[in-house]
């Protein structure tokens, strides 16, 4: 699906505009199968989880953590996610839209997925009692903070502006992340690995809808 249309086409222009993401995206997916591989045979991330989860109990920041974790949480995602589609809509983006429903929907149906086949218990919280592996708000996050950059990034013409959207945009799914882990609600090993399947499935949508001839002009 990859290759394919660009295999009459100049190797330079293909190489300027169009490998970074296949890598990045192998990349992502090596990160994940490695957490994943440590969890299943109860490698050394095990002993990396256990210490993060030592060293991050703060009672004190747990409000915070509370906050950033429930402003990342399917139902305020949710909310922003219809706004960005209506957005969209409005502008007759019907491509990105499209891409950004499949995206989501995988961000959603992947993490229940893989939770009941690894079935890997949280670390002691009062908070949530379901399956760790991996986690659900990290791919959430990830993966609308993702689609935002995608999709809007070309409405801002100061670099500055864009800039600032990206740097805001990064900040908010790593704070979700942390805050997962300062909840104790999944361990450091969960993060990385919902992060890193986050943003595989995310490029994965992006070059099935990018490179697959005509999927592009048929639905723009």
């Amino acid at each position: 699906l990859y290759v394919y249309p660009y295999t009459k086409k100049p190797w330079k222009e293909f190489s300027n505009h169009h490998i970074g993401i296949p890598i990045a995206s192998l990349i992502s997916l090596y990160i994940f199968a490695k957490m994943l591989e440590g969890v299943i045979y109860q490698g050394s991330i095990l002993k990396v989880d256990a210490w993060v989860n030592a060293i991050t109990f703060t009672p004190g920041i747990t409000q915070i953590a509370s906050f950033i974790t429930n402003f990342g949480g399917g139902v305020l995602v949710s909310i922003l996610f219809i706004v960005t589609i209506g957005a969209l809509s409005l502008r007759k983006r019907w491509r990105y839209a499209l891409l950004s429903i499949a995206a989501i929907l995988g961000a959603l149906v992947l993490p229940a997925g893989i939770k009941a086949l690894v079935r890997r218990a949280r670390p002691e919280n009062l908070i949530e009692t379901s399956f760790s592996f991996p986690s659900g708000h990290a791919i959430l996050a990830i993966v609308f903070v993702s689609l935002l950059i995608y999709s809007f990034k070309d409405d801002f013409k100061n670099k500055i502006a864009r800039y600032v959207l990206i740097i805001i945009s990064l900040s908010f799914f790593i704070a979700v992340g942390i805050s997962r882990i300062i909840l104790h609600v999944h361990w450091f090993s969960d993060v990385i690995a919902g992060m890193s399947l986050g943003l595989f499935w995310f490029m994965f949508v992006v070059l099935v809808e990018r490179f697959i001839p005509g999927v592009g002009p048929a639905i723009n």
